[in-house]
């Protein structure tokens, strides 16, 4: 019974070679759709490609269409009109060469001329695609280079690919007081300051330069350097050399012999921003 059994699979796997394959392009398959083309119409477009290159049927009938399909005659004969009509076959006239009579035969060269026009489609947009892809990368990369020229006086530290969750709230709070949301340059500076600068003393140089109107990156970044070359790296210190610097200018002004009475008669008392002016004023 096994031997049986294994020459039936021999005959039919030599019958099967001897009929042959009928080759369909995989972009046919991909993009027939995009050819305004329905299910039906594949199909029948298939059998079209069969009965030309493997039975050798150039016109194959509608009786021979439908004898290989579970469609009625009249279906296929509307689809075989749409097909026309959507000039992806037609019907052209050659002479036979047995019988010297006109015969109609299907021409299925507007299918290969029509997918070459998707392909060239599909083509051109890959090919934008990565123009734009490399066009953001370029702007990107200049981006990251205009960062690192605007902020000289900073050492260069190593950025994550991640932004870490204070970071995030850095930026947040920026964008806040900004009232806009921060460019990409404005953006990784301020991710390079996390990424070598308590955030806390990110945040105090913000709320100076908005005490004292001045909300610029420029003017926070100078007084983030001018901590640095402070040695100054906790909000403590900074208090603590806020403290130092009134206390020195009270000192002046009682060694100049201006008590603090005459001083409030002839001149008025100094606000808070006036005296953040006065230390920050870099």
């Amino acid at each position: 019974m096994t031997y049986r059994k294994n020459l039936l699979i021999a005959e039919f796997n030599r019958d099967l070679l001897l009929q042959g394959y009928t080759s369909i392009p995989n972009l046919l398959f991909q993009s027939y759709r995009d050819l305004g083309l329905n299910d039906l119409e594949m199909l029948i477009l298939l059998q079209l490609i069969y009965w030309q290159s493997a039975a050798n049927e150039l016109c194959p009938s509608l009786e021979q269409l439908s004898s290989r399909m579970s469609t009625a005659p009249g279906e296929i004969e509307r689809s075989l009109k749409s097909l026309l009509e959507k000039k992806i076959i037609c019907l052209e006239q050659i002479i036979d060469a047995e019988s010297l009579e006109d015969r109609s035969v299907y021409n299925l060269e507007g299918i290969f001329d029509q997918l070459a026009e998707v392909w060239a489609l599909e083509r051109n947009r890959e090919i934008e695609e990565q123009q734009r892809l490399r066009l953001a990368r370029n702007k990107r990369e200049k981006e990251k280079q205009d960062a690192l020229r605007l902020s000289p006086g900073l050492k260069a530290g190593p950025l994550t690919s991640t932004i870490s969750a204070q970071a995030a709230l850095v930026y947040q709070d920026f964008e806040n007081e900004f009232g806009r949301p921060l460019s990409p340059i404005e953006g990784e500076l301020i991710m390079q300051w996390c990424a070598q600068i308590p955030s806390e003393l990110i945040l105090e140089a913000l709320r100076i330069s908005v005490l004292l109107g001045k909300l610029n990156l420029r003017y926070i970044e100078s007084i983030l350097l001018d901590w640095q070359r402070k040695s100054i790296r906790t909000l403590r210190e900074v208090r603590e050399l806020e403290e130092a610097y009134f206390e020195k200018k009270a000192d002046f002004v009682q060694k100049t012999g201006r008590n603090r009475a005459n001083l409030s008669k002839k001149t008025p008392k100094k606000t808070t921003e006036d005296k953040y002016r006065d230390l920050y004023s870099i």
